[in-house]
């Protein structure tokens, strides 16, 4: 995502734009993670309760679900960092 201003200090409809789209992306991941991570944890209890080998893995407190939360943020922190190119 570009800075909103541009060199010369005005902001461009394009950068107004790319900031918009970033804040409503922003937002359908946050909307898509709380919707869908509590029924994979849901199923993740139930799959350890089933004595499957390696099922803990899968609990609301795995390895996975902590994985998933730290891709989560990694992926915010440089979708909203700006870019080495000039």
């Amino acid at each position: 995502m570009k800075l909103l201003k541009s060199k010369s200090g005005k902001l461009s409809t394009s950068m107004l734009n790319d900031a918009i789209l970033g804040i409503v992306l922003l937002v359908v991941i946050f909307k898509l993670y709380a919707t869908l991570v509590p029924e994979a944890q849901t199923a993740g209890d139930e799959l350890n309760a089933s004595g499957v080998p390696l099922g803990s893995l899968f609990t609301s407190s795995g390895a996975i679900f902590i994985i998933i939360m730290v891709a989560l943020v990694i992926v915010i922190i440089k979708a909203f960092l700006p870019s080495g190119k000039k």
